[in-house]
């Protein structure tokens, strides 16, 4: 999960499906509590009632039967009272047939009259069995005292002992089963009581549970969503002006994209910060270049004048050697300011590039000629890399041809520290560009001075002005290029000029 939006949708459709277990987990269990409130309440105590009021019922009919019937002097009100109580034992047992049938469609799960079924149906068969055995007892004539029976008597007397007996089994049978449901009642009762204490005791865990999902998430997102806040004070260390500001590129992918986009910003808004600064200090160069030269040359001019016309009075004076040697040192120096403010002065007066189609495989190949002599009384060889292609620059020749034979010299001052080296001039086709690069096998330059490089009046070397460079970023950049610098201390340093190519 290396993207923000991800680990984000991770945390909550975690948290959503903890919440659906724990809705799911307390439905199910809840349905089940319902089943068994539905069993209890429409199951097993109306069937325990039921089996309850047959048992009574059943009692009743056995003690008439056992007690009553024989001493009842009025036959007639004795078979009355015989056929009421049977039809209440009867109509006892259909109303717990009924009962039976009524929760069977209510309660899904039947398996819980497995046993409560074949036990009505036995007492339903059982009381169809004595039903031959009551048609005897009721159509027989009374019995009267055993001393008096006679055979027919007699036969009447045992059948009514062995209703007896089934109506026993009857009774025992229906306090089974009353017995038995109340057992299930009870059971069932302590399966609910036990459900309930588990339906909360998961619940309070499962919200527990919950509770810690979404704080976990909740820091989890916000320990993701940390990068954000050092991109905002970044921001806000930028628009203070801290241009080099910048912000570890890692985190979520989205976080990571933007922190290097954020880079990229800092390091464009500090690369455009510089570049107004040198321009202004280009603006100051050229207006102080100006000035000196207006301000400087003439009075130059009047001491190199002046230190000759001495020079020439002190040519016929003996011993005046020492002298004639102070004024050569004096005009070599006023030689060399005269220098430094032309140098200024064509800082100053730089003028607009006037471009034209030019072959830069020849320019470069007449260049290197020009300076080869040059580099090689310094022991520098100077070779060339052509590309096999007709290079065509956009360009003005004499400006780019300066740039050019400034890079070389300074190549070579780099390689010069070293004793020995060698310097290559190389060409080659980029895209819409032509570029040329010159590399050297010299010292090298320090990581920290490479930004600074392109600075006006900042120089590495002793006695330099620090123009150079400046001079020839601005002439390729009047082109439309760039200039870019790569070096590696002590192996050597490549400095890469791209201009527009001729269409």
């Amino acid at each position: 999960m290396r993207t923000l939006s991800a680990r984000i949708l991770l945390g909550f459709t975690a948290l959503t499906v903890t919440f659906g277990v724990i809705t799911a987990t307390v439905l199910f269990m809840m349905s089940q509590v319902e089943d068994q409130v539905t069993l209890i309440g429409k199951g097993y105590v109306p069937l325990a009632l039921a089996s309850k009021d047959l048992a009574r019922r059943q009692d009743d009919l056995l003690n008439y039967l056992e007690e009553r019937l024989l001493d009842e002097s009025n036959v007639q009100v004795a078979r009355l009272a015989l056929r009421n109580s049977r039809a209440n034992r009867d109509r006892a047992l259909q109303t717990l047939r009924r009962i039976l049938d009524g929760v069977e469609s209510l309660v899904e799960d039947t398996n819980h009259f497995v046993q409560t079924r074949p036990t009505i149906q036995g007492l339903e068969a059982s009381v169809a069995a004595v039903d031959p055995f009551y048609a005897e007892v009721l159509s027989a004539t009374p019995i009267g005292k055993p001393e008096t029976w006679n055979e027919t008597q007699q036969t009447t007397f045992e059948g009514l002992q062995r209703l007896r007996i089934e109506e026993r089994k009857l009774l025992q049978r229906a306090n089974s089963l009353s017995q038995q449901l109340d057992r299930n009642v009870s059971r069932t009762t302590d399966i609910l009581q036990q459900n309930e204490h588990t339906l909360r005791l998961r619940t309070i865990y499962l919200g527990l549970a919950a509770v810690l999902l979404g704080l976990f998430i909740t820091i989890w997102t916000v320990i993701t969503l940390r990068p954000l806040a050092r991109l905002r004070d970044a921001a806000r260390r930028i628009a203070a002006g801290d241009y080099a500001s910048r912000i570890p590129e890692k985190g979520p992918v989205e976080v990571a994209d933007l922190a290097r986009e954020f880079n990229s910003m800092g390091r464009a808004v500090e690369e455009r910060e510089r570049e107004k600064v040198r321009s202004e200090r280009l603006a100051a160069v050229g207006k102080m270049a100006a000035m000196i030269t207006h301000e400087v040359r003439n009075p130059l001019s009047s001491i190199g004048l002046n230190t000759e016309l001495l020079e020439e009075e002190l040519g016929d004076v003996p011993n005046a050697e020492e002298a004639r040697g102070l004024c050569r040192s004096i005009h070599r120096e006023v030689d060399r300011l005269t220098a430094i403010t032309e140098e200024y002065l064509a800082f100053a007066r730089l003028p607009k590039p006037k471009l034209a189609s030019e072959p830069i495989n020849a320019m470069v190949t007449a260049l290197a000629a020009f300076v080869r002599e040059d580099l090689a009384a310094r022991q520098v060889v100077l070779t060339t890399e052509l590309s096999p292609e007709e290079l065509v620059g956009l360009i003005d020749a004499g400006q780019i041809r300066q740039c050019l034979i400034n890079l070389v010299r300074n190549a070579a001052d780099a390689v010069a520290v070293k004793g020995k080296g060698w310097v290559v001039l190389r060409t080659r086709r980029d895209g819409e560009r032509v570029v040329i690069e010159v590399e050297d096998s010299g010292v090298g330059i320090a990581s920290d001075v490479l930004p600074r490089l392109f600075d006006p009046f900042f120089s590495t070397k002793d006695g330099g002005n620090g123009l150079g460079l400046a001079l020839t970023q601005q002439i390729v950049r009047d082109h439309g290029g760039d200039v870019e610098v790569a070096s590696t201390v002590g192996r050597g340093t490549t400095f890469t000029v791209r201009v527009p190519a001729s269409a």
